[in-house]
């Protein structure tokens, strides 16, 4: 990515701004940008990587708008980091949209666009605000598809190939119909493209995914189901990779503030690795859990799963993850945010691919100085096990000073 690049993602946050808005709706529009110094002992991830100083220019734009009815975020990030011992400049980027709409009183649409550009999964330490009282969510119908906000962006990385750029542009979008007081139907469809940095075009890949279930009120708080779900990995050379499978689920509104939800099952991953390598197939356990609280000033979430994961060496190795986000603002002028991340794969041994395992941890504090301006640390560390010599650890920090343009904390 370009300076000349970086620098249109960053006009195109400002862009937010003006977006057209539907009458009547409850809005909130700004654009944030950030400056600061800091310190990383590896910062591209690398077998024997460099510590260095660093300068960092950053820019968020976010415009959302809702009612009771529907809401509607539209939300771009942008960064160029300038290392001060050889290493050059690096940029990340990261634009979102995402809606939800009760068209009528027995279907509700969900949908999400992305595009992102990311380094050794850097955007996993990136924190954009501590909650906030905004537009009113229409509340999720029973089963529903969530799709949380990106308070803090958690990218699952390809561990395969951690220290390349990787650029992912995803597409989703889900329907929750209600057949009866009781009963409802969920369906969603996914597409998402993956490429590298990288000579090797033999790495880049399509995935497509679909899911389809029918779920049961038992209760006010309580909702089960059943659901098939299907994904497809398209690479070059007629290889590619098909898992589907059934699975249980489960839904439970635990209070008024905490949510649980759940899905346990089986895969089944056929994967043809065309004239060079020939068919193979597996069977694996697949579940997801999750539990979450939301408050005007806090935001919990702690999750787990287990899946078949396409990789960009054409493997489906049985990828387990665990997960947590956490936002509080302490005070009228303090905010505390935290992320764990920790993802690990299993062995292929058809291609020689051994156990990864990748850890996330990011900590940031911010003091708001007025009502545009403020400071703050953001400390992370990432590490990497894998099948071979493990890359040096990355501990870092830096402190910063944001300044808003735009609607005020």
């Amino acid at each position: 990515m370009s300076a000349k690049h970086f620098l249109r993602a960053l006009a195109g946050t400002s862009l937010l701004a003006v977006a057209a808005v539907p009458a009547g709706a409850q809005t909130q529009t700004f654009v944030d940008l950030e400056a600061g110094l800091g310190y990383s002992s590896n910062p591209l991830l690398l077998l024997n990587g460099r510590s260095s100083g660093f300068g960092r220019l950053s820019a968020r734009g976010y415009h959302g708008w809702g009612n009771e009815k529907s809401n509607t975020s539209l939300s771009a990030y942008a960064e160029n980091t300038s290392y001060f011992r050889d290493l050059g400049n690096r940029q990340l980027f990261a634009l979102d949209a995402n809606t939800t709409s009760q068209v009528s009183e027995t279907v509700r649409l969900n949908g999400e666009l992305r595009f992102s550009s990311d380094f050794g999964a850097q955007l996993s330490s990136r924190f954009f605000g501590a909650p906030t009282e905004a537009a009113p969510t229409p509340a999720p119908a029973p089963g529903a598809p969530v799709f949380p906000d990106q308070n803090v962006i958690v990218v699952n990385p390809d561990l395969a190939t951690l220290n390349q750029r990787q650029y992912r542009l995803n597409a989703k979008g889900g329907a929750t119909i209600v057949l009866s007081p009781r009963d409802f139907l969920n369906t969603s469809l996914g597409a998402q493209r993956v490429w590298f940095n990288s000579a090797n075009e033999a790495l880049n890949y399509s995935l497509y995914d679909t899911s389809v279930g029918f779920g049961r009120r038992l209760n006010e708080r309580v909702s089960v189901g059943v659901r098939g779900i299907a994904s497809y990995a398209d690479y070059s050379l007629n290889r590619s990779i098909f898992s589907y499978g059934p699975q249980l689920t489960a839904d439970a509104q635990l209070s008024q503030f905490w949510r649980l939800s759940g899905a346990v099952g089986f895969v089944r991953t056929e994967t043809d690795l065309g004239a060079i390598g020939g068919k193979r197939g597996s069977t694996d356990l697949a579940f997801e859990a999750s539990v979450c609280r939301r408050l005007q000033y806090e935001d919990v979430c702690l999750g787990a799963s287990r899946q078949s994961q396409s990789s960009a060496l054409v493997a489906a190795p049985s990828s387990t993850a665990v997960n947590a986000t956490y936002a509080r603002r302490l005070s009228a002028k303090d905010q505390l945010q935290a992320s764990l991340s920790i993802v690990r794969t299993s062995e292929e041994q058809s291609i020689g691919l051994g156990r990864q395992t990748f850890y996330s941890v990011a900590g940031s504090y911010d003091r708001r100085i007025n009502t545009r301006l403020s400071a703050g640390v953001n400390l992370a560390a990432r590490k990497l096990n894998t099948f071979g010599p493990d890359p040096k650890n990355d501990i870092g920090g830096s402190f910063y000073v944001r300044t808003r343009l735009g609607s005020v904390r």
